[in-house]
C-alpha cells in the first residue's frame, strides 16, 4: 500500500466536496446531524483553505481518500475555554475539518 499526505490543489476540490459530502451524510444517519448539518465546511471555507495552504488530502494507492485542515495558528475556537484551562501558553497546532 502506497500512501502520503500533501496539500490540497484546485484540482482535487471534486474529490474534496464529495467526501465532505458524504461525511455530512454519515454524521447525519448517527445522531450528529447539526454539526456540519447541510453545508459545512462550505465551498467557500474549503478554498480559503486550500488558498492558505492550510487544507491537506490523504492519498491512498492514487486516490484520495481522506481530507483535513491543519494550522500551526492561535485558533479563536479556543479562546474561551470552559470547565478547564490551557496546561501551559507553549504554541499549537490544530487540526479541523476531518473527513474519509
Amino acid at each position: 500500500m502506497e500512501y502520503t499526505v500533501r496539500k490540497a490543489t484546485w484540482e482535487d476540490l471534486p474529490v474534496i466536496e464529495r467526501l465532505y459530502a458524504n461525511a455530512r451524510k454519515f454524521m447525519a444517519e448517527h445522531d450528529n446531524p447539526t454539526q456540519w448539518g447541510q453545508n459545512k465546511p462550505s465551498r467557500e471555507q474549503i478554498e480559503q483553505d486550500i488558498m492558505a495552504g492550510k487544507h491537506y488530502v490523504y492519498v491512498e494507492n492514487g486516490q484520495i481518500a481522506g481530507v483535513f485542515y491543519f494550522a500551526h495558528e492561535v485558533d479563536p475556537t479556543y479562546e474561551k475555554i470552559y470547565d478547564g484551562n490551557w496546561q501551559n501558553n507553549e504554541e499549537y497546532a490544530v487540526v479541523h475539518r476531518i473527513a474519509s
